[in-house]
């Protein structure tokens, strides 16, 4: 019975954990007390890199082409609309729809594959909290309170842990 126990443990344990880590950088910027763009930069972990690096780099340049950059938009990135891009913004504590990324640019840097946007809100910055997760545990998003950039604002990063994913909140203020 106890090695029925041990591999019905381990059996789960590879089942439930992230298969890609992703380091999220936000910069804010602040265009007036009602309007504001947050830029994600999101840095995806050595393996996964390099896995996309030789599918998606077509001409082995070490360079995303324009041509490459509008195949990983359409076939790689904008999957993650269905997962909400892994990003939950609150206003006064209410769940808003998340606006569509803008401005989507796939690029190579220290050899990982960078993906960045933006976003574009419209409300009081200093009200909003962005939550970071993945409530199926394949993706891990990683925030730290280095990674962001805002100008002008208190920042608070804190980690998430509730039934749907564990992650990272932002509070900005």
């Amino acid at each position: 019975m106890k090695k029925v126990y041990i591999i019905f443990f381990l059996i789960s344990s590879l089942c439930a954990h992230p298969h890609t880590f992703i380091d999220v950088y936000p910069t804010i910027r602040v265009n007036d007390a009602s309007s504001s763009v947050v830029n994600f930069k999101w840095v995806l972990d050595d393996m996964t890199s390099t896995i996309l690096i030789m599918e998606l780099d077509s001409n082995g340049d070490g360079k995303i082409s324009e041509k490459e950059n509008l195949f990983i938009e359409k076939e790689y990135f904008s999957i993650f609309q269905d997962y909400d891009y892994y990003t939950y913004i609150f206003f006064d504590g209410k769940k808003v729809k998340l606006p569509e990324p803008e401005n989507f640019r796939a690029t190579i840097e220290n050899n990982k594959i960078c993906y960045s946007f933006d976003i574009k809100l419209s409300s009081n910055i200093r009200n909003i909290t962005i939550e970071f997760g993945d409530s199926s545990y394949y993706v891990s998003m990683v925030l730290k309170t280095k990674f962001v950039k805002a100008e002008g604002l208190l920042i608070k990063v804190t980690d998430v842990d509730n039934d749907l994913y564990y992650g990272y909140r932002l509070e900005l203020k």
